[in-house]
């Protein structure tokens, strides 16, 4: 079963919230970020739809962070990368 593109936002959502309680970088959470899901385990689209993604979160102690995650899931050796190729 894949999961689809909500499910993948919450479960980067998630890890994001848990990595920056535990204080960690902002660069260490963007670089981990991209190695929670392959393109095998989400649906087919999804990849596609999730190329950049921006989150925008309010710490408890008012502080605004902006976490922007580029390409999350690889698309190396998936099957519509070629399409992705040709549409540049």
């Amino acid at each position: 079963m894949r999961i689809n593109i909500n499910e993948t936002l919450d479960i980067y959502l998630n890890y994001i919230i848990k990595q920056l309680r535990l204080h960690k970088k902002r660069s260490e959470i963007i670089t981990n970020v991209s190695k929670l899901l392959t393109s095998n385990q989400v649906m087919i689209g999804v990849p596609e739809s999730l190329r950049k993604v921006n989150f925008n979160i309010n710490t408890e102690s008012k502080q605004k962070l902006d976490i922007t995650v580029t390409e999350p899931i690889s698309t190396t050796g998936y099957i519509l990368a070629a399409d992705l190729e040709n549409t540049k």
